[in-house]
């Protein structure tokens, strides 16, 4: 009996819960709460977007002032320079030099009375006036393209320029003696002789010198990697102009970047080459028709590790390819070579 009236109890204790429970917000209720907090974000972002409006119309206006102030305070001191104030020197620029001739202006002293964003616009303005006294339209530059690239600039001065039509017209032509080259076959080539001594090949290149070691050929390395159009070998292509193999036996002298060797403390050859590489994994690999290996008359030693080096190297120039199942891997030798690094 005790179990039936408990069971009954339970019954009229769930009825009075689901009587007395609070009906559950219905959807449009829902809907409606959404739309008043998303109102009120609304009129949020409307508050801060005209309280940043009206902070820049209140630095405009600052600025405005200042600008009135440092208009007035230049007008005072262009009347009377010498009342409690100094006037800008005038700033002068030579469009040939690198450096500027103008004198710093002084800071003019405050005015009494003036605001204080006026000193602040006036600084700002002179700092702008002066800054381009610095700075000609000539300018090189000079720490961050100069130090940057200082061979690039010393291999373009190094390569001799190709003679005019008319330095052409007015020399001789002549056939030299040129060498037999392994594994390759000699194109022929147009050899002049210039007035001024120099040699015109195939009216493009000028070779300077004797080829000797008191005044040795000096060619650049656009020359000497000509040598690619006519001489692919994995290509079936062999033909090395005559331009080239009349260097070989020669003594050349030519200037370029250096590798040497990483890990030996001195050695006896080097790689030279037309573009920066530190032999490993810094600048661009060479290629056969860009680079010689270079055997030093005497050891060199003192050189750092990963550093790019410049220098001019002459010496006996040698052309023997070296093929590895019809794969260049080697075209330019140098033997007895001496370095000279300041260019």
């Amino acid at each position: 009996m005790k179990i039936v009236w408990t069971i009954v109890a339970l019954l009229l204790i769930a009825g009075l819960v689901v009587i007395l429970q609070p009906p559950a917000p219905t959807r449009r209720e829902n809907a409606a709460e959404l739309a008043a907090a998303a109102d009120a974000a609304e009129r949020a972002i409307e508050a801060a977007e005209r309280e940043k409006q009206a902070a820049a119309s209140s630095g405009d206006a600052g600025s405005q002032r200042g600008r009135t102030s440092t208009k007035d305070e230049n007008a005072l001191a262009t009347k009377a320079p010498g009342e409690g104030m100094t006037a800008p020197a005038t700033t002068t620029t030579s469009p040939t030099t690198t450096s500027s001739s103008a004198t710093p202006a002084t800071t003019p002293t405050t005015v009494a009375g003036a605001d204080s964003n006026a000193d602040t616009a006036t600084g700002a303005a002179l700092a702008v006036t002066s800054e381009p006294a610095t700075k000609t339209p000539n300018s090189t530059m000079g720490d961050s393209t100069g130090a940057n690239q200082p061979g690039e600039s010393k291999v373009a001065a190094a390569e001799p320029k190709p003679a005019t039509p008319e330095e052409i017209a007015a020399g001789a032509e002549f056939t030299p003696e040129v060498p037999r080259i392994e594994q390759a076959e000699i194109l022929p080539s147009r050899f002049v002789k210039l007035p001024d001594g120099a040699i015109s090949v195939d009216d493009a290149w000028t070779i300077r010198g004797a080829g000797t070691a008191e005044s040795p050929y000096e060619v650049s390395w656009e020359f000497i990697s000509s040598a690619q159009e006519t001489y692919v070998p994995r290509l079936s292509e062999k033909k090395i102009p005559a331009r080239i193999a009349f260097l070989h036996g020669k003594v050349v002298r030519i200037s370029g970047y250096l590798a040497f060797p990483l890990v030996a403390p001195t050695s006896s050859e080097c790689l030279a080459m037309l573009n920066q590489w530190d032999g490993c994994c810094i600048g661009i690999p060479p290629t056969p028709y860009d680079a010689i290996e270079v055997k030093l008359a005497t050891e060199l030693k003192g050189w750092k590790k990963h550093t790019i080096n410049f220098g001019a190297i002459t010496g006996e120039f040698k052309v023997e390819p070296y093929l590895v199942e019809n794969w260049l891997v080697g075209l330019y030798l140098m033997e007895k070579a001496k370095i000279n690094t300041e260019l």
